[in-house]
């Protein structure tokens, strides 16, 4: 089983069962983010902060506070992140539906020196995001959640080297790494032109990397049992970015 669809499984049904309502209404107008927790071999979520359309700010420390207060998780069960990504403008943006430069530069710098700064040497990370399919000739929306993991200093340095050749993993920074904003407001690529949706996509080919449907009343979804990894596919972001593609077998669960 590949490494991603091991962590997805940590999940607790009624940790799905919250992500999933977390989307039914905020995934139209405000992005929204929980840490996740580990009892007894079973991942759990924090209670949901709410931000703007494309933006979301926290503080740890009071976060999780909250968590404890209203849920009994303290900060030695928090493993991870999960946050759900909404539509923009009513509309659906494939660049969203990953990891952004913002989400990943400090991930991806702490495990790189985990062996020097003594950081996690592992990280996890989930987006939940809404995407467009037809059934039945209706336009409809399916949430579902990427699972990324860092899994060790070597393969994302060596992910780097193939997903961006150009670029001298060691050298990246925050500074140099992270996407900017310009006074469009469009995103510009960073100094180092680290490629990041390539970078996601490599290593979804090495395992670390999937996606799952969660779509269906709360307490039914769909969970993803076979995937396979797509070639190039281009969006209009001017960027190219990569597709997973995941098959979907329904499941039921009580």
């Amino acid at each position: 089983m590949d490494d991603w669809l091991q962590e997805w499984n940590k999940f607790d049904e009624s940790a799905i069962d919250e992500i999933k309502s977390h989307n039914d209404d905020t995934h139209l107008e405000r992005e929204w983010m929980s840490y996740v927790y580990e009892k007894n071999g079973k991942y759990f979520i924090g209670r949901a902060s709410k931000g703007e359309e494309s933006k979301i700010e926290i503080v740890p420390a009071e976060k999780t506070a909250v968590d404890t207060m209203t849920k009994g998780f303290t900060k030695k069960d928090r493993r991870w992140t999960i946050h759900g990504h909404p539509l923009k403008d009513g509309k659906i943006y494939n660049g969203r539906q990953y990891f952004s430069s913002t989400d990943l530069i400090d991930e991806f710098i702490e495990v790189r020196d985990s062996g020097k700064g003594g950081g996690r040497s592992r990280i996890v990370q989930f987006v939940v995001y809404p995407h467009e399919q037809n059934e039945n000739g209706k336009r409809v929306i399916h949430n579902r959640v990427r699972v990324l993991v860092f899994p060790d200093a070597q393969t994302i340095v060596q992910a780097m080297k193939r997903s961006n050749p150009h670029v001298d993993p060691n050298r990246i920074t925050k500074e140099t790494g992270q996407n900017k904003v310009g006074s469009d407001g469009n995103t510009q690529m960073n100094d180092m032109n680290v490629d990041w949706f390539k970078f996601q996509e490599e290593l979804g080919r090495t395992g670390h990397m999937g996606i799952v449907d969660i779509e269906g009343a709360v307490g039914e979804h769909m969970r993803s049992e076979t995937h396979a990894k797509s070639s190039f596919a281009q969006y209009g972001l001017g960027i190219a970015v990569l597709g997973i593609i995941v098959y979907f077998v329904q499941k039921k669960r009580s």
